[in-house]
């Protein structure tokens, strides 16, 4: 999470506290703190608030300095470990989370599947791969 580009946006946008962020996004204050201090990322569903409060893309607030990483483009689509493994065909969350946390290699199956998700090439998600989930 981009936390000073938050901090900074909040204040471009007129919201003088956390709290009045907070109240248009929906969430509590500490979570906007966190956010601005680069503690946490927020749900997919806060995400999304937060980028159209804001004027942004979700992928603007988050830190994909890196390159793009397997979590960082389920946030900015606004999904959750849940929906992947819907979308998936997996019958619980546990092997979507174990590849995107670089614990498991992924399917091969599952790259023209992510890609569609994500609107990115197989490239693009291949590349992911090589960069695991970052705090």
């Amino acid at each position: 999470m981009r936390g000073s580009l938050v901090r900074d946006l909040r204040r471009k946008n007129g919201f003088r506290t956390q709290g009045q962020l907070a109240e248009a996004v929906g969430c509590s204050r500490s979570a906007v703190g966190m956010w601005e201090t680069s503690r946490a990322v927020p749900a997919p569903k806060h995400l999304s608030r937060l980028a159209s409060v804001l004027g942004v893309t979700p992928s603007r607030l988050l830190d994909e300095s890196g390159g793009p990483t397997l979590r960082g483009l389920r946030l900015a689509a606004g999904l959750r470990q849940e929906d992947m493994a819907r979308a998936l065909h997996l019958w619980g969350k546990g092997s979507y989370s174990d590849v995107e946390r670089g614990r498991q290699s992924i399917p091969a199956r599952w790259v023209p599947i992510l890609a569609s998700l994500f609107g990115k090439s197989e490239a693009v998600i291949r590349e992911s791969l090589a960069s695991p989930m970052r705090p």
